[in-house]
This record gives structure tokens, C-alpha cells and sequence, in this order.
């Protein structure tokens, strides 16, 4: 039964450390952009939902409530259309 070691090659350990020196911070910069990146997503839908919650009562309107008006609405939109679209040509 022998008792020896054996010997490892220099180039081995240098590679070995550099793909730690190299690698490593690499995976830990990417890792913390992507946690970054998430937090702001998610933040930043929070606040849209918010303020769509916020404003949805405003845009909730119904045509059927006041056919009279929306009638209206559309004879004015279409009627400023045609202005507008007379006065280039």
C-alpha cells in the first residue's frame, strides 16, 4: 500500500483561479441585475395597477345610459373630421 501523492501541475491551479477570478463575479453582477431588473417590474406594475384602479371609474362610461349624448358625440366627432379633413386639401 504506498502512501504517495501525486503532484499537480501548475497550469491546472492558475486556470482554476482564474475561472474564479472571472467567472464568479460575473454570475454574482448578473444574478444582482436580474433581482434588480425583477424589483423594478414589479414595482413599476404595482403602480400602474394602482393608478389604473385609480382612474378606471373615470373611463367607465355607458352609451346606453344617454343614447342622446353619445349620439350626439358622434355626429359632433364625425362632423369635426370632415372639417378638419376640408381644410388641407
Amino acid at each position: 500500500m504506498s502512501n504517495r501523492t501525486s503532484p499537480t501541475s501548475p497550469g491546472a491551479a492558475s486556470s482554476d483561479s482564474l475561472v474564479g477570478y472571472v467567472l464568479v463575479p460575473f454570475v454574482l453582477v448578473t444574478v444582482v441585475g436580474v433581482v434588480l431588473a425583477l424589483t423594478m417590474y414589479v414595482q413599476k406594475k404595482r403602480r400602474f395597477d394602482r393608478l389604473r384602479h385609480r382612474l378606471l371609474p373615470m373611463y367607465s362610461y355607458d352609451p346606453a345610459e344617454e343614447p342622446a349624448e353619445a349620439e350626439q358625440e358622434l355626429l359632433v366627432e364625425a362632423e369635426d373630421a370632415r372639417v378638419s379633413g376640408g381644410g388641407r386639401g
